[in-house]
């Protein structure tokens, strides 16, 4: 499978993600569908640790997690709080907005992760990469201009804004 259609495939499993997270909470408060949501995975992690705790060795290489330190489960738990945030954050908005202008919001989200690698991290992407985030950023301008009319009273407005 090329990249191409590795990225497609993931954008139509995310499109189908976002219409489930729509569906659900719909006619739902967001914190419990967020916390069942969660209470799921959870479920299904604490079974994998059982089972690698009982036999180790049965599960494959990559569901299998190494012991950590009291420092690393802090660390984990600082990322477990911004992941939350975020999610809380998604949730509201995917329940607020349409969903034809959430996803694309919610998509820009490796920007966002982009900026800080460059900022916090000093990372220094590469010829190639920029490129593709000067595509995602042209391509994001080119939707807010979509359906817009000249004669629109917000075509004044900046469309970005």
């Amino acid at each position: 499978m090329t990249w191409i259609e590795a990225s497609l495939l993931s954008a139509v499993f995310l499109g189908v993600y976002d219409l489930c997270i729509k569906h659900a909470i719909r006619d739902n408060a967001v914190l419990p569908i967020l916390f069942f949501s969660s209470l799921t995975g959870a479920t299904v992690w604490t079974a994998l640790l059982l089972v690698q705790s009982a036999q180790p060795g049965l599960l494959p290489a990559s569901l299998v997690t190494d012991h950590l330190t009291v420092g690393q489960h802090l660390q984990l738990l600082l990322k477990s709080a911004i992941v939350a945030a975020s999610w809380i954050f998604t949730y509201f908005g995917l329940k607020h907005l349409p969903l034809s202008l959430a996803s694309p919001i919610r998509a820009m989200s490796p920007l966002w992760t982009l900026a800080g690698a460059l900022v916090i991290l000093g990372e220094h992407p590469t010829g190639m990469e920029l490129l593709g985030v000067i595509t995602t950023l042209v391509a994001f301008f080119g939707l807010s201009l979509a359906g817009r009319q000249e004669g629109d009273a917000e075509a004044h407005v900046h469309p970005l804004l």
